[in-house]
């Protein structure tokens, strides 16, 4: 193993679990499209609205992270979006991304999801055609803004205008006062379509948030789950279920969620053998990469080279990439063993 920790992530092939499309939007992305659809973001360079992502807690950066979504206009808008991500997926050796979008945020705004569905799939094309990067979809219910009883999102994700390879359905938002209890129906209903679970819990609320996600929505995977650490049984649980947590230790930093990078419980979930994955979230807002993310985990956690090529082969292992997708980056990851 060479010294030179950074030459050797840089070439490792990774996986990516939690990334939302649209927390990819950097400031330069966002002014090109902001500019093509005439909107004013509150700030006149690049430079200048990267100076107003410093969030004071979720629901800060939620209102941001809204204001954002209106660069989105057309297909070819989040064509380009996608394939902006897919660039810089395929910059840092990522060859596969299981990649966050939420259909319900963009119909609101009165985009037509007939545009909202040909953008993306046009951007998966150019991501594997330009980039070399397999996308699949997680698309994924917005707590705040969906009534539970409508269904519009699994509506969405099973009907004739979802995208192309939409591997489960989310549950993001605001967790506080909207529990995974309240879509359970509409988990049950992907579930039996044969879409995985993936909803994000635990990250602003404690375990109780976590157990409504395996109980009621019988997760498959567990969106940041971090406060999770905070009870021994359910730590007991998912070691024993082997339910994998999509950690992502900057976004939780930057959030407010845990004090510094220094006192995350990424180090503590592992070393209780819970399955962890280490992901970016929103990566433009946060000021990270997937890279980054990892040599953080080495730096202030001890990861090792050897826990770092573990942690990609175990994404991949829990990710929905179809066999031959696997078996292939499964063959890149033995060539690189540390």
């Amino acid at each position: 193993m060479r010294d030179d920790i950074t030459t050797w992530l840089a070439e490792l092939p990774k996986v990516e679990l939690h990334v939302h499309l649209e927390g990819s939007l950097r400031p330069v992305t966002m002014f090109t499209l902001a500019e093509r659809n005439g909107i004013d973001l509150g700030a006149s360079t690049p430079e200048e609205l990267t100076g107003l992502y410093e969030f004071s807690d979720f629901e800060h950066f939620a209102r941001l992270f809204f204001t954002g979504l209106d660069v989105l206009r057309t297909a070819e808008d989040f064509a380009d979006a996608v394939s902006a991500l897919a660039a810089e997926l395929a910059a840092q050796n990522v060859r596969y991304a299981e990649v966050t979008t939420t259909s319900l945020n963009h119909r609101r705004r009165g985009l037509a999801l007939e545009e909202y569905r040909d953008g993306l799939n046009e951007g998966r094309r150019r991501a594997l055609l330009e980039s070399g990067v397999q996308l699949s979809w997680v698309c994924d219910i917005s707590r705040e803004t969906e009534k539970p009883e409508s269904h519009e999102t699994v509506d969405y994700v099973l009907g004739r205008t979802a995208p192309e390879g939409v591997v489960g359905l989310g549950l993001g938002g605001i967790e506080a006062g909207f529990p995974p209890e309240l879509f359970a129906s509409s988990f049950e209903r992907a579930k039996a379509a044969g879409l995985a679970s993936l909803p994000h819990a635990g990250e602003t609320v404690g375990p109780a948030s976590v157990w409504g996600a395996l109980d009621m929505l019988h997760a498959d995977r567990i969106g940041h789950g971090v406060q999770s650490i905070a009870d021994d049984r359910l730590i007991a649980r998912l070691v024993q279920e082997r339910i994998p947590l999509e950690v992502a230790p900057t976004s939780n930093v930057c959030l407010k969620i845990v004090d510094s990078i220094e006192t995350h419980p990424l180090r503590r979930l592992t070393d209780a053998g819970v399955v962890t994955t280490i992901n970016t979230d929103d990566p433009a807002y946060f000021g990270t990469t997937l890279t980054e993310e990892l040599l953080a985990a080495h730096r202030w956690h001890g990861f090792t080279p050897a826990d770092l090529h573990a942690a990609q082969v175990a994404a991949l292992d829990v990710s929905y990439a179809d066999a031959a997708t696997k078996a292939r980056i499964h063959a890149e990851l033995e060539r690189v063993q540390p």
